[in-house]
């Protein structure tokens, strides 16, 4: 689909005062609009032009700045619109893609939803070496107008960024348009990209992506909402960054969500051990890859530093939530348990497991199965409104680990299993696949494997920490839910040895 120069008369009407306040007033329901935000404040901070299709659709991405979230600078949000001139013939869109009828009857629409964006968005990508767009040829040779967009599809359930399905391009694939940017380079590109050249095949494979430059500084379209005090617009910040805005990727044939799937599997009182397993030898097979791709993030773990971290997140948990309060002696027994291991650890040389770039967010939601291929692992973006350091801070695999046994337990509640038994098989099975893997000679790609018993006790207290983040969300949002994660701590916290009496330390004393 060719693009031209727009018009000058679709220029002016796009820069029309009633075009930003449509968009505003169309935000506060998209799924990926911060709920605490203010839409009556948000202004235009640059717009890029793509031009017009053979139809005369107009197509741009305009960056918004959004003020009144919960982060405590200004948030950047793309926003791609595409502008129908009245009397121009009306592409097929979803009826979700409308942004407006504005008073001259030209349509607005969210760009994601329009194959004159998506377009000319695949035209002026940067393609992978090698990627095979458009029919198999590499990437020197891509014409436009072999890119066929017709069968776009926007996926549902997303919130923090919008995904189109492309089935005739690239052979099936998924463009993802990245809402909420943030400065430097986006790990849900990056890491992928690193993972395909290592060679893992556990991660659909990215074809293309594009980068914006953002101007802090720059505050156009508008300004503040008519009656809206100047005072309340969002700090203009004199700098500017670069970011990733979106990443055109493998599509998975025929592939379920990882959770979608688990559901039903509980649902059915099948059995789900076996992709389980699967999905362990997996994620462990995404470690092993990660620490090769991003090797100078390797190093040993600092106990101080996990310990201290998991204290102030307990405090934190306690102090929003009563079930939490009435457990805090024995978690803090636990990690005080941990801290005691850790430092024997160290006295006798025993090795800890590394910290390394890791996945996150990870859990069966990220996850996806397909008959052919089996399970590739999605969105290693991590949490949009974080700091890009934080999302990116190497961890513990174990973290990983743990989130994913903590959705095991989620997908038996959702899915209504008859039995506990079907979560406790699901895990078990998970860690033989995680665990089996890592005793293959060269896993691990370090020195001595740590020991299987400071393993499990790391990997339950991520566990006891993940479960507590869930009890706070839980007791606020989902009261009838608590006993999913409150299950998960009092079985972790009944893991821990009883307390030596007078008698025991007396009996210790006289055998050391």
């Amino acid at each position: 689909m060719a693009h031209e120069s727009p018009a000058p008369e679709t220029s002016e009407r796009l820069d029309a005062p009633d075009v930003l306040e449509a968009v505003r007033a169309w935000l506060p329901e998209r799924r990926w609009f911060p709920t605490t935000a203010d839409a009556t404040s948000v202004v235009r901070v640059s717009r890029t032009d793509l031009g017009t299709d053979e139809h005369g659709a107009h197509a741009v991405v305009d960056l918004l700045r959004v003020a009144g979230t919960s982060s405590s600078s200004p948030l950047t949000l793309q926003v791609p619109l595409v502008l129908e001139p009245a009397g121009t013939p009306p592409a097929a869109v979803d009826a979700r893609g409308l942004v407006a009828v504005l008073s001259d009857g030209s349509r607005l629409l969210d760009g994601a939803y329009h194959p004159a964006f998506v377009s000319a968005w695949l035209e002026r990508a940067t393609w992978a070496e090698g990627s095979g767009a458009a029919g198999g040829e590499s990437s020197s040779a891509f014409s436009p107008a072999r890119f066929d967009v017709r069968g776009l599809h926007v996926l549902t359930g997303e919130q923090s960024n919008t995904s189109i399905l492309l089935p005739s391009v690239s052979g099936g694939s998924m463009l993802k348009v990245i809402r909420a940017l943030a400065p430097g380079q986006n790990p849900d590109i990056v890491v992928p990209l690193a993972l395909t050249r290592e060679g893992w095949g556990g991660v659909p494979a990215p074809y293309a992506w594009s980068e914006t430059a953002v101007d802090e500084g720059a505050v156009v379209g508008g300004g503040p909402a008519a009656g809206e005090n100047a005072a309340a617009a969002p700090t203009a910040l004199p700098r500017t960054w670069t970011t990733h805005t979106g990443v055109l990727a493998e599509l998975v044939p025929q592939a379920r969500d990882g959770f979608e799937l688990a559901c039903d599997f509980a649902r059915e009182g099948q059995p789900f051990a076996n992709p389980a397993r699967e999905l362990g030898t997996q994620v462990a097979q995404m470690h092993s890859a990660l620490r090769r791709a991003f090797a100078s993030e390797v190093h040993e773990a600092d106990p101080e530093w996990l310990l201290d971290a998991m204290h102030r997140r307990v405090r934190s948990a306690a102090g929003a939530s009563t079930a939490v309060r009435s457990r805090v002696d024995q978690i803090e027994a636990f990690l005080e348990h941990m801290r005691g291991v850790a430092e024997e650890a160290v006295r006798q040389g025993r090795p800890l497991p590394p910290v390394q770039r890791i996945h996150g967010d990870l859990h069966l939601g990220q996850a996806l199965y397909s008959p052919q291929k089996g399970w590739r692992i999605l969105d290693f973006e991590g949490e949009p409104l974080r700091p890009l350091a934080e999302r990116t801070r190497p961890d513990l695999g174990e973290r990983d680990v743990a989130g994913m046994l903590r959705s095991f337990d989620y997908a038996s509640a959702v899915g209504g299993a008859t039995s506990s038994e079907w979560a406790r098989s699901a895990r078990r099975a998970f860690l033989e696949g995680y665990t089996g893997y890592l005793s293959v000679p060269g896993a691990l790609g370090f020195g001595r494997p740590p020991s299987l018993a400071d393993r499990v006790l790391i990997r339950d207290a991520f566990e006891l920490d993940k479960a507590l983040y869930e009890v706070v969300y839980e007791e606020r949002n989902r009261p009838s839910w608590i006993s999913i994660p409150l299950d998960a701590v009092d079985r972790v916290l009944s893991g821990l040895p009883a307390p030596l009496t007078s008698a025991d330390a007396g009996r210790t004393g006289r055998g050391a």
